[in-house]
């Protein structure tokens, strides 16, 4: 496994491709003795960094297919699925193993294949501290871009696999040396993540001077991620307290949930991070419409929908009546056929399996499957509900200001505020809360890992397994051990056995 050379990052640089609204640049004439020196230099090269993230392709992180970070996440769980059939079951039954082969295996080789991107973006910040010709503003302002960038790529490893190998300062100073790198310790890997996090929240900006750029808020709320996942209630807390105080500026509540998603209404007050998305790129556009919507819906005339994912009717079946957030979910419409298709009479369609979800919003400019409405990765609505559940899982009470933070969202939603029996005690706050973040964030990623936090993730795949397996199917019962997937044997055999595969593969 060689780590990354010098040249390679900057050959990747010269792409200059990343977020929609960061502009891609032309340049023949690089190498390391002139690149990167100016202002402008540092700027191309965290651009190049952005591009990881992009979603289409179908091999970015944020891609709507199979290998999208948001779609495993939210597939392997009880807030969405594909009426496609075939191996994409084995996503929502969390059907893998180590030795699976096909998409599963293709999926999740896409996924491990980021980890090189660790070494990369560490090489990005240590040339930007080199580049003592450049203003000290722009190498503070780019280090924290990469840094941030860095995290958040370590926290989609790390919540997908755990800790993945990154390479030291040491041994990039050698990239010429062959050296097999084994997966960082959890420790080293808690050291590596608050370092990067901590520098990128102290020299980001409050807001981006573009659209999809990171932001102090952003890397903010990605350490705040990580640090759930890993257990660090009190030092989440913390984050999720100083996000919370930075309501009003930069951030709040959208009145109308509908409008988050609207492409009317790009980088409002809710977003912490979105990818900046447009219809006439394919590596950039937003295919999660497509994804959603069936061949004749009526959308707009240049629309195309490929009709695969629903919501299961068990989950859509837990909304309360009047909750505004189903205004994102189609239980009907009338086709571009002139046919009445419902939940009652499907006509064979998506109907059958669950409730169409038409989240992100009309783009009138859609072209066939690119829709421009920009992704959206994190909301302030997210920092209110964390920090109500970290404020009960700390103190081990049912505190008024957490009751009082998720009865925010749910009067933004139309509802009334929790009954006394969702906080009686603090398992049925906990449980009411889970339930009440299903109904806040489906289609957006998060699923998973409340889940897995929750110690949910297992117990609710074997609700759906053995309720297919009474129809004739026969998938096995999962384990906390699918709480992670398996290396691919291929980056094991790579390392010459310095990487160890996940427990229980």
């Amino acid at each position: 496994m060689k780590t990354i050379k010098n040249i390679l990052v900057l050959a990747m640089v010269a792409l200059a491709v990343s977020a929609c609204d960061l502009q891609r640049e032309d340049f023949t004439q690089i190498s390391p003795e002139t690149f990167p020196k100016t202002d402008k230099d540092l700027e191309l090269a965290v651009n190049a960094l952005y591009y990881e993230f992009n979603t289409g392709g179908w091999n970015g992180v944020y891609e709507a297919g199979n290998k999208g970070y948001q779609v495993i996440s939210d597939m392997s769980t009880d807030v969405l699925g594909c009426v496609w059939g075939w191996e994409w079951d084995l996503i929502h039954y969390q059907q893998w193993y180590a030795t699976v082969g096909g998409t599963m295996a293709s999926c999740v080789w896409e996924s491990y294949k980021h980890y090189y991107f660790m070494s990369w973006a560490r090489n990005v910040v240590r040339l930007i501290d080199g580049a003592t010709e450049a203003s000290q503003e722009a190498r503070d302002l780019y280090r924290g871009e990469a840094n941030a960038l860095r995290g958040w790529m370590g926290l989609y490893l790390y919540d997908f696999f755990g800790p993945v190998p990154v390479a030291s300062d040491e041994v990039l100073d050698n990239a010429e040396s062959l050296t097999y790198l084994p997966r960082l310790t959890d420790e080293e890997y808690d050291a590596m993540m608050e370092h990067d996090l901590r520098d990128a929240i102290e020299h980001l900006p409050l807001v981006a001077a573009a659209n999809g750029r990171m932001t102090k808020g952003a890397a903010m709320m990605i350490l705040l991620k990580y640090y759930m996942i890993r257990g660090k209630y009190k030092d989440a807390e913390k984050l999720a307290e100083e996000l919370v105080k930075m309501e009003g500026a930069p951030y709040g509540l959208q009145t109308n949930y509908a409008k988050i998603f609207d492409i009317n209404n790009e980088a409002n007050n809710e977003i912490v991070l979105s990818i900046a998305c447009t219809s006439s790129a394919s590596w950039c556009s937003n295919y999660m419409t497509a994804e959603c919507l069936p061949g004749d819906y009526p959308w707009t005339e240049k629309a195309t929908g490929w009709g695969g994912y629903v919501m299961p009717w068990d989950f859509y079946d837990t909304f309360e009546p009047g909750d505004s957030r189903l205004a994102c979910l189609a239980t009907s419409y009338r086709s571009t056929y002139g046919i009445d298709v419902s939940r009652e009479w499907p006509n064979g369609g998506q109907l059958v399996s669950g409730a169409i979800i038409n989240k992100y919003g009309v783009d009138p400019d859609m072209a066939d499957a690119r829709s421009g409405v920009d992704l959206v990765i994190y909301r302030f609505s997210d920092a209110l509900l964390s920090l109500a559940e970290l404020k009960v899982r700390n103190s081990g009470s049912v505190t008024a200001d957490a009751v009082s933070l998720v009865n925010r969202v749910r009067n933004r939603a139309g509802l009334d505020d929790l009954d006394a029996s969702a906080t009686a005690s603090v398992d049925a706050f906990l449980e009411a809360l889970l339930l009440e973040r299903g109904h806040e964030f489906f289609m957006e990623g998060l699923r998973r890992q409340d889940l897995i936090r929750f110690g949910k993730y297992a117990e609710y795949a074997n609700e759906r397994i053995n309720k297919v397996n009474a129809l004739g199917y026969g998938y096995f019962e999962v384990t906390d051990r699918n709480n992670r997937f398996w290396i691919p044997q291929d980056f094991i055999d790579e390392s010459k056995g310095a990487i160890k595969q996940n427990e229980g593969y």
